[in-house]
């Protein structure tokens, strides 16, 4: 491919590389609509968007909607595609009905009180759900954990069961391979998870969602008597009791507790005025 730089418009037919090496000795700048992938750059973002849409060629970092194929250059874009065009909070996991519904939401405790902050990296979560879907996720730059490292340790300070399922054996998450061939499915053509049968755009797509906790193994489970759910990672468990639906405790105190479960040594308990 012939890349062009977007000050001086000279070709690079060495490519890509070539022509960012140009840029930092000279200071100019690459297209400023330039595809994410390949050498094609347009007239607006609206046009490069759609190029990149219809050929698959966002770069495997760029945001995606957890709930379509929408996909963006930074994660608060996504966000907001995900409140506006499917009433959904990603901080807490839920869907809403409608517009008006959502924005009650957002205007609650949940995301109005004085939120927790990460005890690693110091950046503040509006809730305890949002805290620790940043370290399952592996997003925090200071704790090098994900959603294995994380049940391993909550297993080895929980050896009463607390929140983690005492009686199961574990080796891991699962990792899942994917024949691209055999993923096809000719008559949607789309990919097709073998799990779910939930139909994916593209492979990345199909990709990102086998890499996602979604097949992967219960680990934890509430640690109310009366209800006993059980849960694929750890945030949901959490998010689970920030709603009170099971009256184990306030939503308050799952803020307060959050710490010592996710950076302290301790034995894992509650510390609650019952409901």
């Amino acid at each position: 491919m012939i890349f062009d730089c977007g000050t001086c418009q000279r070709m690079f037919p060495a490519g890509c590389k070539a022509r960012d090496q140009h840029c930092e000795a000279t200071g100019h700048s690459p297209p400023a609509f330039e595809c994410d992938t390949c050498c094609f750059y347009f007239d607006d973002e609206h046009d490069r968007r759609d190029h990149m849409n219809l050929e698959d060629h966002w770069a495997l970092d760029a945001a995606e909607c957890s709930l379509c194929y929408f996909r963006a250059p930074t994660a608060q874009e996504v966000k907001h595609h995900e409140f506006g065009h499917h009433f959904y909070c990603g901080e807490c996991n839920r869907e809403f009905q409608n517009l008006n519904n959502i924005h009650q939401h957002l205007k609650s405790r949940r995301h109005q009180g004085s939120g927790v902050t990460c005890p690693f990296c110091e950046v503040a979560y509006g809730t305890a759900t949002g805290l620790v879907y940043h370290l399952e996720g592996g997003s925090c730059p200071r704790a090098p954990l994900n959603r294995d490292k994380m049940y391993r340790v909550i297993r080895e300070r929980d050896p009463n069961g607390v929140i983690s399922i005492k009686s199961l054996e574990w080796y891991g998450d699962r990792i899942f391979e994917i024949n691209p061939t055999d993923a096809w499915n000719s008559q949607c053509e789309a990919f097709e998870c073998y799990l779910c049968h939930r139909i994916f755009g593209t492979l990345y797509g199909l990709r990102s969602h086998l890499a996602s906790p979604k097949h992967q193994q219960k680990l934890y489970h509430c640690p109310c008597q009366t209800c006993n759910k059980e849960f694929v990672t750890l945030a949901a468990l959490i998010n689970h009791l920030e709603s009170e639906s099971c009256r184990f405790m306030r939503f308050q105190q799952v803020q307060t507790n959050i710490k010592n479960i996710v950076s302290s040594n301790r034995i894992i308990e509650f510390q609650f005025q019952p409901m």
